[in-house]
C-alpha cells in the first residue's frame, strides 16, 4: 500500500484557545452552580454554559485538520513559528511592564520605552528609526491625552 497523501495536524494556538474558553465556561458555570441551585440563579447561565460547551466541541475537531504531506511544516518552519510565539510573548511582558511602570518613571518615559522594544521586537533594526518614532509618537500620545483626559499622568520629562 502506498502512503497516504494526507496527515492531520494540530493547529496548537487554537487548541489552546479552546481550552481556554471552555475553562472560563466552567468555571463560571460551578461557580453560578455553587453560589446557588435555585432556578433564579441558573436560568440563564446553566443553559448559556451548556451551549457554550457544546459549541466548543463542534469547533473542536477544525483544529485537526488533513493536510496535505508536502504542506506540513518543517522543523525550521516549526522553529521560525516558535520565534513568532517568543517575540509576540515578550511583546506582552513588556506592555504588562509599560502598564506598571506609569507611575513610576512617567507616562512620557514608559511609553517610549514600549514602544522603541515593540518597533525593535517587530523587526525594525535602525535604532534612529527606533528613537525618532517613538520620541514623535510618545510626544503626541503625552500632549493628545493631556487634551483630551483631565487626568493628571505623572511625567518626567515632558
Amino acid at each position: 500500500m502506498g502512503e497516504p497523501s494526507q496527515r492531520r495536524v494540530v493547529i496548537w494556538g487554537h487548541l489552546l484557545l479552546l481550552c481556554v474558553v471552555a475553562v472560563v465556561i466552567l468555571a463560571y458555570w460551578l461557580d453560578a452552580r455553587g453560589t446557588s441551585l435555585k432556578i433564579n440563579n441558573l436560568l440563564l447561565v446553566q443553559p448559556a454554559a451548556i451551549f457554550g460547551l457544546i459549541l466548543v466541541a463542534l469547533v473542536l475537531p477544525q483544529v485537526f485538520p488533513k493536510v496535505p504531506r508536502e504542506d506540513v511544516p518543517d522543523a525550521a518552519q516549526r522553529r521560525k513559528e516558535l520565534l513568532e510565539v517568543g517575540r509576540v510573548a515578550l511583546l506582552a511582558g513588556a506592555f504588562g511592564i509599560f502598564v506598571f511602570s506609569l507611575e513610576t518613571i512617567g507616562f512620557d518615559i514608559a511609553t517610549f520605552v514600549f514602544v522603541a522594544v515593540g518597533l525593535y521586537l517587530c523587526g525594525e533594526k535602525k535604532l534612529w528609526v527606533v528613537g525618532t518614532y517613538s520620541a514623535v509618537f510618545s510626544v503626541l500620545v503625552v500632549y493628545g491625552y493631556q487634551a483630551l483626559v483631565p487626568y493628571p499622568f505623572p511625567l518626567t520629562i515632558l
